[in-house]
């Protein structure tokens, strides 16, 4: 039986015209067990946070990520998995990798509190039979402009801390826990190891925000006949090249 959150993640998927379903996204303090899911490390592998989210995307399977499934450590340090000075180890790893000039340039500090949550679940959302927290929309600029143009309908802005290097699992994805949707452009990992097309960004959103967020596509720009896709405006005489509009002025009706 079809949960409320599958029936308007198929809504959002249908209004948007969407490539993928939306990815529904929690994050439990408790050592969860989802029947049906799938957990890397129970198959020999480990997974980026990305890639979990990629498979979840493309599969339509929901993805459990524990300690012994992650394989990127930048997210384990962001989500609070190690132990540590999370912000000095973090910029260890990107300058060591060439993300960062020297030691004088300054990193995110969005980390989740070490050690407060064990398991990390992400869903196809029009499948997925656990309610999501936040969930993650993959599309094309016009769709995304269109999505920030649903949350912006009720005021506001949309929020984008960008370094387009934990574009899913960080800058779009924290944000949306904390309550605020937020928007990302992937620039590494995304690309690498999840699948994004080269034309693909990231808007992210609370659940508590996806009946606004479908109210705002239905409604925002109507009175000016903007909906997705964009209409273009079509009434008017276009001007040809003079060659063309003299010959036009020879020509005699049949």
């Amino acid at each position: 039986m079809n949960k409320e959150w599958n029936e308007k993640g198929k809504e959002l998927l249908e209004i948007l015209k969407l490539r993928t379903p939306p990815v529904g996204v929690v994050f439990s303090e408790n050592d969860e067990t989802l029947e049906g899911s799938f957990q890397p490390s129970k198959y020999g592998v480990k997974m980026a946070v990305c890639q979990a989210i990629g498979f979840a995307r493309y599969s339509g399977r929901t993805v459990v990520l524990k300690y012994d499934d992650f394989a990127c450590p930048p997210s384990m340090i962001i989500y609070g998995l190690v132990r540590g000075e999370l912000k000095e180890d973090l910029k260890s790893i990107l300058l060591k990798a060439g993300w960062l000039k020297d030691e004088s340039a300054e990193v995110l500090e969005n980390f989740l509190p070490q050690g407060k949550y064990k398991t990390f679940i992400f869903g196809d959302l029009t499948r997925m039979y656990i309610k999501p927290q936040s969930i993650l929309v993959f599309g094309s600029p016009a769709q995304i402009g269109r999505l920030i143009q649903a949350k912006t309908y009720f005021g506001g802005i949309v929020r984008a801390n960008l370094v387009a290097k934990t574009a899913s699992c960080s800058e779009a994805l924290l944000p949306s826990l904390s309550g605020e949707p937020a928007v990302s452009v992937p620039g590494a990992g995304d690309r690498v190891f999840a699948g994004l097309d080269e034309d693909e960004m990231i808007f992210a959103m609370p659940y508590e925000w996806l009946d606004r967020i479908l109210e705002g596509l239905k409604n925002a720009g109507k009175g000016a006949n903007v909906s997705y896709p964009v209409p273009p405006f079509l009434l008017f005489t276009p001007r040809f090249p003079k060659m063309y509009r003299e010959f036009q002025e020879k020509f005699e009706r049949a």
